[in-house]
């Protein structure tokens, strides 16, 4: 009977997020670690006492969060803060809010095209994301990646839909402490997670990221690498909730993220660094005082680098997305990373490469979900 009240509590609370003591004869007694609410449950299954509320999300004027599937819980948050849920498992996504208001706006939809009247308009819906985010575009970079049609039209459907989508609170980090010390080819098994903490997953190519995206496998919602559009969403939403300015995200990131040229001081004791480019990692606290440092950090390592409760949009590592610019340059990475200025490259900027087997110790990606 433990297991199986072990398995529930995973299931509707989230692995981690509570402790259990007792027995069948006495009941147990459970303790939610996020607010120190108790309450026991008796060898029937009567439950006494209040538990975890994980009912609806918060809904906002045109955005309507959803749960992934069942194995999800709200962790934190709201839709002025960053909305944050968790699986069982510990990977956590925060809410990146697209009002669906936009397509009543003229200033963005002002192209002469019919309002987008049902999810299939795939092109009126594309051309008013464009104008809402402008200010993040780069200029020769497109979505119609020829390999991702179909599911960048699912993204579309589902943005419009839902008013928004997720993404990963962090980088994606390895499961494991051992660093990919240079290149090496995923196997089946390699998987990704999305928690603090983390050695970022880097050396990885863009196909293989992609590979690793998807095995995140949420029944009825599709996890990938981001599309283009919405890195520029994400940006647009941290903008609108003014947690940061344009400015700031486009021309000049340095105090957003961890840069060479960014001073900080990470007092983060799960927190780890790497000053060999990700060959090996010591554990912090470890203060930067140089303008000029280049340190690799696990994901989610201080507060400085958190904009809408999203860790390292900007620097650390730079994150592979699904973003195209041409047949001779198919592969396209976003956000600036830890060996380079957040004045040269902030948090909308991409970098083009020229082939599908890239990799590099400052690329890493981030997962996106949607429904």
């Amino acid at each position: 009977e433990d297991e199986n009240l072990k398995s529930a509590l995973n299931s509707y609370i989230g692995k981690d997020n509570y402790g259990i003591k007792g027995d069948k004869a006495s009941g147990w007694v459970v303790t939610i670690t996020e607010n120190g609410k108790k309450f026991k449950i008796d060898s029937n299954g009567k439950i006494e006492g209040v538990a975890k509320d994980t009912g609806a999300l918060p809904t906002g004027e045109g955005t309507t969060p959803y749960l992934p599937d069942s194995t999800f819980s709200k962790k934190e948050g709201d839709l002025a803060t960053g909305l944050v849920i968790k699986d069982s498992e510990g990977n956590e996504y925060v809410w990146v809010e697209v009002p669906t208001t936009i397509y009543d706006n003229t200033e963005y939809n002002s192209n002469g095209a019919e309002k987008p009247s049902d999810n299939e308009n795939y092109a009126n819906i594309e051309a008013c994301l464009k104008a809402y985010t402008a200010n993040y575009a780069e200029s020769g970079y497109s979505d119609t990646n020829p390999d991702f049609t179909v599911q960048y039209q699912a993204m579309l459907k589902s943005v419009y839909t839902n008013g928004g989508f997720w993404i990963g609170r962090y980088e994606a980090g390895l499961e494991g402490d051992t660093p990919r010390t240079s290149y090496k080819a995923i196997s089946a098994s390699d998987k990704a997670v999305v928690k603090p903490n983390k050695i970022p997953y880097n050396n990885v190519t863009r196909d293989e990221a992609q590979k690793l995206a998807t095995r995140m496998n949420y029944n009825g919602c599709t996890s990938s690498l981001m599309f283009g559009i919405q890195w520029d969403l994400v940006l647009k939403c941290i903008e609108k909730k003014g947690k940061a300015t344009v400015k700031e995200l486009t021309e000049n990131s340095t105090l957003k993220g961890n840069y060479a040229n960014n001073k900080w001081n990470i007092t983060n004791v799960k927190a780890k660094y790497s000053k060999d480019r990700g060959q090996s990692y010591t554990a912090c606290p470890y203060p930067k005082q140089s303008t000029s440092e280049e340190v690799l950090l696990t994901t989610g390592a201080d507060e400085s680098f958190s904009m809408m409760n999203i860790y390292d949009i900007a620097g650390n590592v730079d994150e592979w997305t699904l973003e195209f610019y041409d047949a001779s340059v198919p592969c396209v990475s976003s956000g600036g990373y830890y060996n380079t200025d957040g004045s040269s490259n902030p948090a909308k900027n991409r970098h083009g490469y020229g082939n599908t087997s890239w990799y590099e110790d400052y690329i890493g990606f981030r997962v996106g979900l949607w429904k």
